[in-house]
């Protein structure tokens, strides 16, 4: 009968770690910092293909943004850094096409 029990413990035990091992939903500002992601991409897209701009004018457009943005922020000598790191990071194993 007490193998019975701890056979009923462990199981209890796996089911809980599955539980705590599960992804948490993402919050609020993950999801509409997400949405906004997926809309800048969208707006990319339809300047290449529908509008037919230049990627790179697109890219040069867009790197003249995210110096405004880096300026208003508390630290943006660390967070250029981060960026320049993201994109050089990105940039190694692009495939052209792949998403971001």
């Amino acid at each position: 009968m007490g193998s019975i029990v701890q056979l009923s413990k462990k199981r209890e035990q796996k089911e809980k770690s599955k539980q705590n091992s599960k992804l948490k939903a993402p919050d609020g500002e993950t999801v509409r910092l997400w949405r906004l992601s997926m809309e800048i991409d969208d707006l990319i897209k339809k300047g290449v293909m529908n509008d037919s701009l230049p990627p790179d004018e697109i890219a040069t457009i867009l790197s003249h943004r995210l110096g405004t943005l880096i300026s208003c922020c508390d630290k943006p000598e660390e967070l250029a850094k981060f960026c320049a790191h993201i994109i050089e990071r990105m940039n190694s194993n692009c495939i052209t096409g792949e998403p971001a």
